[in-house]
This record gives structure tokens, C-alpha cells and sequence, in this order.
């Protein structure tokens, strides 16, 4: 008897790109019932992103690709739809890296696209516009030019182009993964609310779990090979399975994660677990005592009439982290950009090492400082993965040693002869990372090292880093990623409205400096939210949350 609330199907699916034989996933096989929540989890590379382009009827049309097994929609196989109802009208996915899904050049537009595609009469397409925009607090980008976004807010502006069709199905990949944490936070808020509304199914592919776990009922996990290993409800996973899970590469809440060492009882609900005793935690790192590298004064961007950010100084420290935060759209990839000599300042000045940063010459400049764009693929110039890690450089046997020991720690050995663009978005972030430590670099830019990587892969990102730490290479480094701020870091940058709001140590700011935090759109870690829940409990004050 057919189930009348199955939404989709996957049966024995298997998928492979024509130029690697062994499959991204095999005989993979699970079911998404009408409204149902699910998350989608498993180690970078193991075919999450490919399993979402195959569901919408994507892939492997538009790759060379071999596909056997069957999805199915609505009990038909997607390959039975005709052009006019194709399954990406029924099924919509936000893309890991939204500009591969963009087409048309300004907001508004690119919204209409999908709509004009369903037929939608045009007073109804500019009420559903207008709709999503408020929704997704974008109405005064309108009519801006997508290119001129930054990366969280493309982001945003994907997932309208999808609520807009209000498909059966959405697939979110890694939709939180540029966004600053109160965006973040206010997104998977307003999917929760959309979702409850509207009834659509929803399969969130996901590396940051804190706000889905707690409302998504169930988890799908896959192994390293593509294979299903685990799918059951969300609650049991993490409670009863998180040494596997941890051993796969799949990151745990950290409200699992903390009261693994506490004798508490288990949730994943941060308000249940505020109401247990407050432990003693570590406060944070003491920054090296060494001498500054870089020194930043008075700097000041502009792009037109528009400031991007004003009046700026700072200094790094030889072999210290230098975590640079704050809202979307800020200007912290623009100011990493401008220290590396890509843009010019509009005012302000950079010393390094005590000279003008003008006086260095390309090449010295390259040698002494290295940076890792926010997309890796603005980097990559060799057509295999270890021909990118050793171009450029003369001794091509010690250069080769270093380089296979950097894919074996980066766990990209398995993908050395493959173009750097047929990797996965984890896998390019690692290689842009590992490209940069072939060099012996005084001076390490960043832009979020750890977006796309799964829970080991990320830590073992940051072992590297803590390596050429040791060894006396600053690290300035953009994130969104507050627990890795408030562990790592030894200093901490706030932008906020052109500005630099705070400089110094994670702990005080956590801890003391609750208006800038809340301003800035950032996030307590969770010891610091539980912290700050207690004392004002204590006081008998309205508790402050992330939310």
C-alpha cells in the first residue's frame, strides 16, 4: 500500500563524477514524509552538496556524472516530470555557495527569476516579492546590484529567491554558514516559524547544529564513504551516539558537548540546561609577550561616498590569533583586503615590520604575508590539487615533502590529482588554508578558515594555525564562530558600524561587555550565556540570551 504522505524517496541511490570511480555515495537509501524536518550531517566530501543537486533533478545532467538508484517525488520518479513541472518547482535548495545559483544582476530580479519560471501573474509575483523581503529584512536592497553583497547577505537573498516559489521541499546547505551569529540566529528562527506555516518538508545539510537541534526531530547521518550510518531522532543521536559521531567528523552542540563532563541530565535545550548549577570554566589565553608585526593607524576605506570603515588602528603580535568579528556587511573582508595591499585606504597607515607597507615590493610583500580569500576559488591557478599546493616554488623536492604531508594532515591525500574545483566547498577551504602554510609566512590573513569544514576537520584546521603560531606567524582571522573566538583567540577585533568597537581579550568582552556584544550582532559562547543567565537570576533581572 503507497504511503499518501511521502514526500520524497531515495532508493539505492549512487553517484559518481565520471573522472573519480569510486562513488561520492552508495546504495543510499531514506524518506522524507510531507512536513517533515530532518537534518542531512556527515564529514566534508562525503556527498551532502551532491545529494541536494541530485534531488532537485540537477545533477547529473549538468555534471559528467554516472547516477543509478531512484528518487522519487510524491511517489514519481523524478525523471518521469515533464519540463513544465519539474522537480525543481517542487523542491528548492539554498547553495552552499550562493552565487553559483544566481542569474539575473539585481535583487529584486533574481526573486522574479523563479516566479517568472512558475507563470505567476505580475501583480501576485510583486506582492510575493514584497512579502519575502520583509520577511527576510532585506526590502532596502531592493534594487541593489547582487555582486555588491557580501557573503552573508547573498545568502539571504538565495533562500527568498526560494520561499518566494513556496516549494514542498527545501534543502538548505550550510544556510548559516556566513552569517554573523544574531543573522544566524534570527534565520533558523524564522525557518522554524515559515516552516510551522507553511507545512513544506525540510533537509537541513548542516555543520553549526546549536539552533537546529533542538527543533529539528530527526538525523540522518553518512560516513566518510557516502553510506548511511545512522537516522533516527535528533534527541537519541546526540545523546547515545556522539563517540561515533565525533569519530565520522560530525561537530556536536556544544549544549551536548558541555554536559558530557557535567552531572547533568541531557538536553539539547540551553534553557533547561540553565536551570542546573553554574560550573567553574578557564577564562581565556594570555596573548604572547613579543614584538609587533604589523601596525595599523588611523585607516579609513571608502567605496564611492559610502565608509566602509573609519579611523582603524591596531597592532599584531608575533605568533598571537587575532579574531576580527562583527555584523554582515561590516567591512572585515574588506579590511583584510587593504592590509594585504589588494585596495587601496582612503586615509591611515600600515607598517610592517616598522616600514610603510607601500615600500615593500610585490614579491618581498608575498613572502612575508599571506592571505586566504573567503572564496577559495579566487586563488586557485594549478589544475591539480598538489600542483597548487607547490606552485611556484623553486625546490620542488622539499616543496613536494612539505606538501604531501600538508594534504595527508588536511585529509586531501585521497584528491591530490583532482582539479581544485571539483572538490567539495570544505575541501577548497582546506586547500586555500594549506596553501598558504607552504610558506614560511610572518603574517597570516584569514577569512573564515573553518566555513564548510565538518568537527574534525575544523580542529584539525586549528591545531595548523596553533603550529605556525608557535612558530611566530600572527594569525588575523575573520569569523562568526563565537566558542572558537572565546578558545582560541588571544585578542579580538569589533567592527560595528564603520567603527572599532573593542580591542582585547575574548574573556573580558564575553564577560563584561554585554552592550557591544549585543550591538554588534555577535553571541555569547554558551559558558558565558549560562554565566550571564545565572548572575542576572541571582540579581533578579530578565536573563540575557541569544536570541
Amino acid at each position: 500500500m503507497q504511503d499518501s504522505n511521502e514526500l520524497l524517496s531515495i532508493d539505492r541511490l549512487t553517484f559518481s563524477y565520471e573522472e573519480d570511480e569510486k562513488p561520492i555515495f552508495k546504495d543510499l537509501s531514506f524518506q522524507i514524509q510531507k512536513g517533515e524536518r530532518a537534518l542531512l550531517l556527515g564529514p566534508s566530501g562525503c556527498g551532502k552538496s551532491s545529494l541536494a543537486l541530485c534531488i532537485n533533478g540537477l545533477y547529473p545532467e549538468a555534471c559528467d556524472a554516472a547516477q543509478t538508484g531512484r528518487i522519487s517525488l510524491f511517489q514519481k520518479n523524478i525523471e518521469d516530470f515533464q519540463a513544465a513541472e519539474k522537480p525543481s518547482l517542487h523542491i528548492g535548495v539554498v547553495f552552499q555557495d550562493p552565487d553559483q545559483q544566481f542569474c539575473m544582476l539585481t535583487v529584486e530580479d533574481e526573486i522574479a527569476f523563479g516566479l517568472e519560471n512558475l507563470q505567476m501573474p505580475k501583480e501576485e509575483m510583486k506582492e510575493r516579492i514584497d512579502d519575502v523581503l520583509v520577511k527576510l529584512d532585506l526590502t532596502g536592497l531592493k534594487g541593489q546590484t547582487i555582486s555588491a553583497l557580501s557573503g552573508g547577505t547573498k545568502q539571504k537573498v538565495a533562500l527568498a529567491c526560494i520561499l518566494a516559489m513556496e516549494p514542498d521541499l527545501i534543502i538548505l546547505d550550510e544556510p548559516t554558514s556566513l552569517l554573523d551569529p544574531h543573522s544566524a540566529r534570527s534565520f533558523v528562527h524564522m525557518i522554524k516559524e515559515l516552516q510551522e506555516e507553511k507545512g513544506f518538508g525540510l533537509l537541513v545539510i548542516e555543520h553549526q547544529l546549536d539552533e537546529w537541534a533542538p527543533w529539528v526531530e530527526r538525523t540522518i547521518v553518512l560516513d566518510a564513504s557516502g553510506q548511511k550510518v545512522m537516522d533516527g531522532e535528533t534527541p537519541d543521536i546526540f545523546q547515545f551516539r556522539s563517540e561515533e559521531l565525533k569519530k565520522i567528523g560530525v561537530a556536536i552542540p556544544h549544549v551536548a558537548a558541555m554536559q558530557e563532563n557535567l552531572n547533568v541530565p541531557f538536553t539539547l535545550s540551553k534553557e533547561m540546561l540553565f536551570t542546573q548549577p553554574f560550573p567553574a570554566f578557564e577564562e581565556g589565553k594570555n596573548l604572547p609577550l613579543t614584538e609587533d608585526v604589523l601596525e595599523v593607524n588611523g585607516l579609513s576605506f571608502s567605496r564611492g561616498q559610502r565608509a566602509i570603515f573609519s579611523d582603524i588602528s591596531f597592532s599584531l603580535r608575533a605568533g598571537s590569533l587575532t579574531a576580527v568579528v562583527g555584523p554582515n556587511g561590516t567591512g572585515k573582508s574588506t579590511l583584510l583586503s587593504v592590509l594585504a595591499r589588494l585596495y587601496k585606504p582612503k586615509s591611515g597607515e600600515i607598517r610592517l615590520f616598522g616600514k610603510p607597507l607601500h615600500s615593500f615590493s610585490e614579491n618581498e610583500l608575498r613572502r612575508q604575508m599571506g592571505f586566504v580569500f573567503q572564496n577559495p576559488e579566487h586563488q586557485f591557478v594549478a589544475d591539480t590539487v598538489f600542483g597548487e599546493l607547490v606552485f611556484g616554488h623553486k625546490h620542488q623536492k622539499d616543496a613536494a615533502e612539505k606538501a604531501h604531508d600538508l594534504l595527508r594532515r588536511f585529509g586531501l591525500d585521497h584528491v591530490l590529482t583532482h582539479h581544485p574545483f571539483a572538490l567539495s566547498q570544505g575541501q577548497k577551504r582546506r586547500l586555500s588554508v594549506a596553501t598558504m602554510m607552504m610558506h614560511d609566512l610572518k603574517i597570516l590573513l584569514l577569512d573564515e578558515p573553518t566555513f564548510g569544514q565538518d568537527a574534525k576537520t575544523a580542529a584539525e584546521c586549528m591545531e595548523l594555525i596553533e603550529s605556525i603560531q608557535a612558530a611566530g606567524t600572527a594569525v588575523l582571522m575573520i569569523t562568526h564562530d563565537m566558542e572558537l573566538v572565546s578558545a582560541f583567540a588571544d585578542n579580538v577585533l569589533v567592527l560595528h558600524d564603520t567603527k572599532l568597537v573593542y580591542q582585547g581579550a575574548p574573556a573580558p568582552l564575553f564577560s563584561e561587555q554585554n552592550e557591544i556584544v549585543q550591538q554588534a550582532k555577535l553571541a555569547w559562547p554558551l559558558q558565558y550565556e549560562w554565566l550571564h543567565h545565572k548572575q542576572q537570576e541571582e540579581h533578579h533581572e530578565p536573563a540575557i540570551t541569544n536570541h
